[in-house]
């Protein structure tokens, strides 16, 4: 072989090995495209479950603080029932109601009405 034949076969061969690692015909910066394509997409969808997921987080509080009040109304309600169940049948009580639902008095009480004055 001659000289010039070598040097057209080393041309040849490093022109093949640039193409065999893409760095000629565009492969590469496709590559690069995709691979950040990809990661946009990627950051893109974990961005958005972190919002769902805040959004869902803070849904949740609200709903148990609203939950934590009613539950303490409900216990003083129940407190308040047992109070009166509780009252219920003795004298006093019955007392109480004869006077602020019917109006009655006892004997020799005097009634005083604040709203004819």
């Amino acid at each position: 072989m001659d000289d010039s034949m070598r040097g057209e076969g080393m041309k040849a061969k490093s022109s093949r090995t640039k193409r065999k690692y893409g760095s000629r015909d565009g492969s590469s910066s496709v590559m690069r495209v995709v691979i950040t394509l990809f990661f946009v997409i990627l950051f893109v969808v974990v961005a958005t479950m972190y919002i769902r997921q805040q959004a869902t987080f803070t849904r949740i509080s609200n709903r148990s603080e609203d939950l934590t009040e009613e539950a303490a109304l409900v216990s003083e309600e129940n407190e308040d029932v047992k109070d009166l169940q509780s009252k219920v049948g003795t004298d006093e009580y019955t007392e109480e109601l004869a006077r602020d639902q019917l109006g009655m008095v006892k004997i020799g009480e005097t009634i005083y009405d604040e709203k004819s004055d």
